[in-house]
């Protein structure tokens, strides 16, 4: 698998898809975010590409416990469900190896710019 984290995007709480999907399950936005959330490290655990053989948007909503998420994801754009599968569009953007390599690289160059910013406003005193 790809790690043991995923990746919160700045802004997720205020997203359309998060909006549409809080709306349709009667929940608050940071509860649609959290949910999705949940959806995401599950599936990670069982994919490598974002396709689960076998399952319907109603099994995921199932498995996690969570009535409707899977259903509001997919009317949301953020699962795919037919053909005995279902998939999660836009995978590799958060969820692959190397995008989480890529993710952790851009943190490393930023805590890096950050110290050496520091380390001159220290010398400039």
């Amino acid at each position: 698998m790809a790690g043991f984290w995923i990746p919160w995007e700045v802004g997720l709480t205020r997203k359309r898809e998060i909006v549409l999907i809080a709306k349709q399950l009667g929940i608050t936005h940071r509860e649609a975010a959290a949910s999705c959330m949940e959806v995401w490290e599950w599936a990670q655990e069982q994919s490598t590409n974002g396709t689960i053989d076998g399952l319907s948007a109603e099994d995921i909503s199932n498995i996690v416990r969570i009535p409707g998420i899977g259903e509001a994801m997919k009317m949301a754009g953020w699962l795919q469900n037919g053909n005995g599968m279902v998939h999660f569009p836009k995978w590799d953007r958060f969820n692959s190896k190397p995008a989480k390599q890529r993710l952790e690289n851009a943190e490393r160059q930023r805590e890096y710019r950050a110290k050496k910013r520091r380390i001159k406003a220290e010398n400039d005193r």
